[in-house]
């Protein structure tokens, strides 16, 4: 009697949400900033399907096979352990995935600028604050259509010469990780567009120079950084390999490079892995 009483307390307690949907992420254990490819196959239809990680929603999309496909991440610096990655259909969720978040050791990068950039006049902290406002409303935007398809390019093929998520020494301070990759590339080399999207922000600024921002829809990002000068306007729609601007060493710099960058639904993601993933979504997807 015990028993049935208590396998029917199973029963009634078991989420409604639990036959509905098989996920799959890959890989279930992922470094902070490392984007990682989520797949769901529903029982039933949806209109719209999101996974969200640590507050952060993303979109999934439909693939040739039926199921939906998308990516999630961790920012680089969010805690490390354990984080539940939650499916939802139409608002209604229908699975869920524990996954093992970890800090991987990217390394330590030393360099040295000028002062100006570590003791900043009141005048230029208002001014960073002002520009740091401006991108992060840029990287906490929501376009809901997906602007690009197929995989996205590397704007340079040059060496890596700073990797993603590397401690950063500076003038013998450590400050905040790098949160993209350092390109090789001589002054004025052009520099186009990792994919389709919208021109969402060119601008100036103290830390990062002559800096581009696009929006390729459904919470992706990507940054152009210390250029030596933007050649798109800020509304402008562009596409994959299009010229956006030119290499420069505008900004707190050590010498000409590109600085280019990824967020995903504002988490700042390792530019090479997204690259990877995204090539795996368009093979799912059909694209």
């Amino acid at each position: 009697m015990r028993a049935a009483l208590a396998a029917a307390l199973a029963l009634l307690l078991w989420p409604a949400w639990a036959e509905a949907a098989s996920l799959s992420v890959e890989p279930a254990r992922l470094a902070l900033g490392q984007p990682g490819l989520v797949r769901v196959c529903l029982k039933q239809n949806a209109g719209q399907v999101r996974a969200d990680l640590l507050g952060r929603s993303t979109v999934l999309s439909k693939g040739r096979d039926g199921c939906w496909y998308g990516a999630a991440a961790a920012d680089l610096q969010d805690r490390t352990g354990q984080a539940v990655l939650r499916v939802r259909a139409d608002g209604r969720q229908v699975a869920a995935a524990k996954l093992t978040l970890y800090r991987a050791d990217r390394g330590v990068r030393r360099i040295t600028v000028d002062p100006k950039y570590l003791e900043l006049s009141a005048e230029n902290l208002a001014r960073y604050r002002r520009e740091r406002a401006l991108m992060q409303a840029v990287f906490g935007s929501f376009t809901a259509r997906r602007l690009w398809s197929g995989g996205f390019s590397l704007p340079l093929p040059n060496k890596v010469v700073s990797a993603f998520g590397r401690r950063s020494i500076v003038n013998g301070q450590e400050r905040s990780p790098h949160g993209g990759v350092d390109l090789r590339g001589a002054a004025g080399t052009p520099v186009p567009a990792a994919a389709d999207g919208t021109v969402a922000l060119v601008l100036d600024a103290y830390f990062s120079g002559v800096t581009v921002l696009l929006d390729h829809g459904q919470g992706l990002v990507t940054r152009y950084l210390h250029l030596s000068q933007a050649l798109v306007r800020q509304g402008q729609k562009v596409k994959r390999g299009q010229i956006i601007g030119k290499v420069g060493a505008t900004g707190r710099v050590t010498g000409p490079h590109l600085d280019f960058g990824v967020k995903l639904a504002g988490a700042q993601v390792d530019p090479l892995a997204w690259i990877q993933v995204s090539r795996k979504l368009a093979q799912r997807l059909g694209e």
